[in-house]
């Protein structure tokens, strides 16, 4: 047996044989449990549903179909629910050799190899499944088919997906090409659902909107964005959290926080905060802790510890001060974040290099922007019973999407603005 090891987004993961266990910041109580698993085992929208041919008749003129759904849609859902930092996948790759394989439609056989396909999805707070995904070796997309099959089986163990497996075959008319000449009828318990009013109509989520009160997603959305605060907080240090809650939130605690736009910002900041403290560490790496401590003296911290810098500005000073000792360059992007090192941006060839560093009145004007679109789709999302994200999507009409919101840059701005436009005249 030949085996090769990839990765995505962290490290491989564990053997089957030799489970980790899971350990998270923070746990979901029972209420937002059961709104979490509601949320993640709705059905796509039925514009997501693909549809393909596994078997047909002997003139070719009819076959099934199955349903299936793009990896896309599944990471817009864990993307719109837990934001980009709320959850990770790893994969571990095999190659088997000398399998037997019969050909279909004859009793031809062949030796071809298998690429073999673990991935392990793991979402804080909830825990970690694994999925397996096969293909031939044979097939010259064998890797990207066998990875798309496994994370969509470890998604399908936490609800997401998994009403798809139920559908099972339609058989339907074929074309010259061998594809669907029309797209199977869904169920109606395959159809996104929601209440309003007390009706069922057509829509997203399965909410009730009782005397105008916030509907379910809403709040959903609101204990999700809580949860991941503070599982930031304990990433960032005491001084840092508290100073940004104030800065942004107006208050250190979080339990008064009901603006969505508000909670989104905290969570911008915090997780570029993150990605700051991230490169404090691998400079005082570089340069060592006698080195770092003496330029916490300098700058006045009491202490060298992360809880001793008392904000961005002074974790910026830090960061630079270290790099400059280790003989890195600071690159200074976008607001001059304390993370700026990550770029927003790509150069044409998509190397991931900033292009353009932008002043700090743009980033401003950004983020005055996106907190009025949020507040606005949040106002829209209550009135209509619709989840946040859909609102978003659907005002912005394809210039952007909810999950890549935290990503934009100034450049953007027109657009968010124009989607405001649009939730400032629904009723």
């Amino acid at each position: 047996m030949e085996t090769t090891t990839a990765t995505a987004e962290t490290a491989v993961a564990p053997s089957p044989a030799q489970p980790q266990p899971y350990t998270s910041a923070f746990k979901y109580n029972d209420a937002q449990l059961v709104q979490l698993v509601a949320a993640l085992e709705e059905p796509f929208d039925p514009r997501e549903i693909k549809w393909r041919v596994t078997n047909t008749t002997s003139d070719r003129r009819r076959g099934q179909v199955i349903a299936y759904a793009d990896p896309r849609a599944y990471t817009d859902r864990l993307n719109a629910i837990f934001t980009i930092r709320g959850w990770t996948r790893e994969y571990s790759i095999q190659v088997i050799q000398n399998f037997e394989r019969v050909e279909r439609g004859n009793s031809d056989t062949r030796i071809s190899g298998k690429v073999v396909v673990t991935c392990k999805l793991t979402i804080e707070g909830l825990g970690a499944h694994s999925g397996l995904g096969e293909e031939w070796a044979d097939n010259e997309n064998a890797a990207t088919a066998a990875e798309a099959q496994a994370f969509k089986r470890a998604c399908s163990c936490f609800g997401l997906g998994r009403y798809l497996y139920d559908l099972g075959g339609n058989w339907v008319d074929l074309d010259e090409k061998k594809q669907p000449q029309s797209r199977p009828k869904l169920p109606d318990w395959a159809l996104p659902k929601r209440k309003l009013s007390g009706s069922k109509v057509g829509g997203s989520a399965s909410q009730t909107i009782p005397n105008g009160q916030p509907s379910q997603s809403t709040l959903l959305d609101g204990v999700a964005l809580k949860e991941r605060v503070r599982a930031l907080y304990g990433q960032v240090g005491f001084s840092l959290a508290r100073s940004l809650s104030i800065a942004i939130a107006g208050s250190e605690f979080l339990d008064g926080v009901k603006d969505i736009g508000v909670l989104a910002t905290l969570v911008a900041k915090l997780e570029d905060t993150v990605r700051g403290v991230e490169r404090l560490r691998a400079a005082t790496a570089v340069v060592g802790q006698a080195k770092c401590s003496e330029i916490c003296r300098v700058l006045n911290f009491p202490g060298d510890s992360l809880d001793d810098v008392p904000d961005r500005a002074a974790l910026r000073q830090l960061i630079e001060a270290l790099e400059k000792e280790a003989g890195v360059t600071p690159m200074r992007q976008q607001q001059g974040g304390a993370g700026d090192a990550q770029c927003n941006g790509q150069d044409s060839g998509g190397r991931g290099q900033c292009p353009r560093r932008f002043a700090p009145r743009e980033m401003k004007s950004l983020g005055d922007a996106r907190g009025r679109l949020l507040r606005e789709a949040n106002r829209v999302a209550r009135l209509k019973g619709l989840k946040l994200p859909e609102v978003v999507d659907r005002a912005a009409k394809g210039a952007f999407r909810f999950a890549d919101l935290q990503r934009l840059t100034p450049d953007a701005v027109p657009a968010i603005r124009a989607a405001t436009q649009i939730l400032q005249r629904v009723a």
